[in-house]
Parts: C-alpha cells; sequence; structure tokens
C-alpha cells in the first residue's frame, strides 16, 4: 500500500533483502541528521523505552525470540530518541534489537543464581547503561544531555556509571531505596519534605486516560542513596548523592484515572523551583517516545509486514524510524511554531498540490504556514476540522501523507502525458 504498485513493492522487498544492505546503514543517515538538528538545541533529552514488535501471527518468519513471559514471537526494540528542551521530536540516537532465545522458564531451574545477584552486563537492563553511552558518544559532549527514563531504568548501576561533561540523568524511582536519613527510606523522606509550589503540565492521552491538564505540586530535596547489599560485588561502589523530586496531582482526574504521582531522582540542579519545575516538564516530555513507537506499529504497520527472515525485518524497521520520526516531527512542530513556513518540512511541488486541491482559485506564491499545509493533509487523511476535535492525530496524518504521495504521483504522470 505504501510503495503503490508491485514493481515498488519488489523493489523494497529487494532492498531489504540485499546482503549490502544494513540495519545500521539505512539508520546511518537518519542519525547524522539527529546530531545536526540537535547541535542547535541548549539541551536534548535522550529518552529511552523499550517496546516488543509481536510477530506471532507470522510463523514462518525466521529468526524471532519469545517476548514478555509469554509464547509471543518477535523481536525486542530498546530506542534512544532525542527530543529537544522545548519538546520537539528531533529523531533517533541509537537503536538496540535483540531476541531471547529460550522460552520463559515456568520453573525455577535448582542452583540458579538470583536475577537481582547476576553482573549487570549479564541482564537486559544492561541496554540502558550501554545506550547512555551510546548517546553520549554521538552528541560528544556538544550540548546539555539528559537521559529520560521511566521506572524500568531505577538501576543503582545506571546511577553509579561514569558519565561525560554535560551528561545528566533523570529518571522515575521505583524503589523505595535506602536512604542516610532518620526516616531511613526514600519515600517517607520525600513525603515529609516541604511543598515547594504548584504548577501544571499537560498530559497526553494513552490507554489509561483521556488527554488532560494536571495540577501538580513538588517536594524536593538532595538524598544520599545506600549501595543495595544484592549487588554481586557492593563494595565496588559508593553511596550516590542525588536530587529527588517528589509530583502528585491535586486534584482527582474528572475521569477516574489514575492521579499523577511521579517519584523522579536527577543530577540535575534543585536549588530554585524554576529548575524544579524544569525537571518536572522535562520528564513530561517522556511520552513522547511511546508516540514514536505507537507511529511505528499504528501509523506505518510494522507488525504487519511479512517478510522472511528477522534480518529482513529489522531493514524495514529501520526504513520506518525515519518515516515515523519525520511524522511525528512534522506534527508537533506545527503545533511549537504554527506559523512558520512549511517549505521546512514539504518540498514546493507537495504544498503547491495542496493549495491547488483545498484553494483551488488561490494564485498566491507565497507557501502555506506549517499549521495549514498539517491541516491539509489531515483533512485528506479525513481529519473533519470541528470545534471539538483538537489537533490531527498520528494516524490521521499517516493516512493524509499516503494520499498526499499518490496525488502528486498523479500530477507528475499528466504532466508526462
Amino acid at each position: 500500500m505504501a510503495t503503490g504498485d508491485i514493481a515498488q513493492s519488489q523493489g523494497a522487498y529487494r532492498f531489504w533483502s540485499n546482503q549490502k544492505v544494513t540495519f545500521e546503514g539505512i539508520l546511518k543517515g537518519h542519525i547524522e541528521g539527529t546530531v545536526s538538528r540537535a547541535s542547535e538545541c541548549q539541551t536534548v533529552l535522550s529518552i529511552q523505552d523499550t517496546t516488543d514488535l509481536d510477530y506471532t501471527s507470522h510463523p514462518h518468519t525466521e529468526g524471532l525470540g519469545f517476548i514478555n513471559q509469554t509464547n509471543q514471537q518477535g523481536i525486542k526494540v530498546h530506542s534512544c530518541f532525542a527530543v529537544s528542551g522545548a519538546g520537539a521530536p528531533l529523531g533517533l540516537l541509537h537503536q538496540h534489537c535483540w531476541v531471547r532465545p529460550d522460552p520463559p522458564v515456568q520453573k525455577k531451574a535448582p542452583n540458579k543464581v538470583p536475577n537481582a545477584q547476576r553482573p549487570i552486563e549479564e541482564k537486559e537492563s544492561y541496554r540502558w547503561l550501554t545506550t547512555l553511552t551510546a548517546a553520549e558518544a554521538t552528541l560528544a559532549g556538544q550540548v546539555q544531555l539528559v537521559q529520560v527514563a521511566d521506572r524500568e531504568a531505577d538501576i543503582f548501576e545506571l546511577f553509579s556509571v561514569p558519565r561525560q561533561r554535560h551528561s545528566e540523568l533523570l529518571i522515575r524511582a521505583k524503589s523505595n531505596r535506602k536512604v542516610k536519613h532518620e526516616l531511613g527510606r526514600l519515600i517517607p523522606t520525600l513525603n515529609q519534605a516541604p511543598i515547594l509550589g504548584q504548577m501544571t503540565v499537560e498530559l497526553a492521552r494513552n490507554p489509561q486516560r483521556a488527554a488532560r491538564i494536571a495540577p501538580l505540586q513538588m517536594r524536593a530535596l538532595a538524598v544520599t542513596i545506600e549501595v543495595p547489599k544484592h549487588l554481586p560485588h557492593p563494595a565496588q561502589f559508593k553511596p550516590l548523592e542525588l536530587n529527588a523530586i517528589l509530583v502528585e496531582e491535586t486534584v482527582l482526574p474528572a475521569d477516574g484515572s489514575q492521579p499523577i504521582r511521579w517519584m523522579l531522582l536527577t543530577t540535575l540542579p534543585i536549588e530554585t523551583f524554576e529548575q524544579v519545575c524544569q525537571c518536572v516538564r522535562w520528564y513530561s516530555y517522556r511520552w513522547l517516545i511511546e508516540r514514536f513507537h505507537y507511529t511505528l506499529k499504528s501509523g506505518c504497520g510494522v507488525e504487519d509486514l511479512q517478510l522472511q527472515t528477522r534480518d529482513r525485518l529489522l531493514k524495514a524497521l529501520a526504513t520506518y524510524n525515519i518515516v515515523a520520526w519525520r511524522l511525528m516531527a512534522i506534527t508537533y512542530q506545527a503545533r511549537l511554531t504554527p506559523d512558520v513556513s512549511c517549505e521546512a518540512f514539504l518540498h514546493p511541488e507537495e504544498w503547491r498540490l495542496l493549495r491547488r486541491r483545498f484553494v483551488p482559485k488561490s494564485r498566491s506564491k507565497k507557501p502555506p504556514t506549517l499549521r495549514q499545509a498539517i491541516l491539509w493533509i489531515a483533512q485528506l487523511g479525513g481529519f473533519l476540522d470541528r470545534k471539538r476535535d483538537g489537533h490531527p492525530g498520528l494516524k490521521t496524518l499517516w493516512r493524509g501523507f499516503s494520499k498526499l504521495s499518490h496525488l502528486l504521483e498523479g500530477a507528475q504522470l499528466a504532466h508526462k502525458a
């Protein structure tokens, strides 16, 4: 459907099956573009998250592995997605893919070392450390780089790993860690910290909640995290000096969803209320990587691909990574800077065709604004633009871009006739 005909589809299949084409090679140019865009920013959020690509319905694909704790088969994908300090998607900095070779173990094997006592290098969670290192190497200290991640990244070894200059951490805490304080643990210590003030953040819609503006109150203080005793070699580590922030939603959501309660650990300063608000705002952008994975799956349909091998699927994933980022970049840039020219994202033949389609009597040679061009593209995808409809979604824009591509091809063919 994306390529338009059998000949072009066959070309895509041959491209992905070509031995000289690699996953890394396809992404190389995109990552270089991400670095170029990031170098123009003062702060870049390096957001990490993991998702599963489920190909259980395609049992003939070779090289798949088990995902989650089920018999589902697919590929594990850990992405590092760059976002500007203002919330604009910049692109991928790194992506690690792997499969689990063995089915889930139902019973504990005899003499098996508990997972908590295994070296971090032997665990899947080591990906958080290697991705941090890869992101640092890619940007090489050009900007302030802030690693943002959810509770799965609450790993003592991650906080302990040596970081480059201007490299910071902003991680949502999962564990009620032991701290050097009279109360002994992180949660009660944070609960008794004085309230610094309130702010609001915009929460995007997800399967658990509707979009809303959330009023939040913040507490913050510096803490010393003790070395966990379960580590394989605890003597090799030292207690961590970190800053902790407790974020709580002050009004219960009208839709009955769970109110926000974030416990954040960071190496960023929290000396002023503005610095604390900045940390909370930057963490609220973490959902953008979820939208990136959603775009890959729902918009691009990467899980619908029926290719013969894992290697070909990875090359297809690399290709759709670029498409998904471009779609996100245009969508969110139209919200951040709606009045800029659309030529930053669209070729002249694209925006001229859009104007001819929606304003056929216009004789203006000036490019439309990005907001207007995105609205036209969304309308091609079925967006009705009613007052209550809000901003067009990624899936609608994906359909609109596909239709724009077909209209452009038709116009080019008609011109040659």
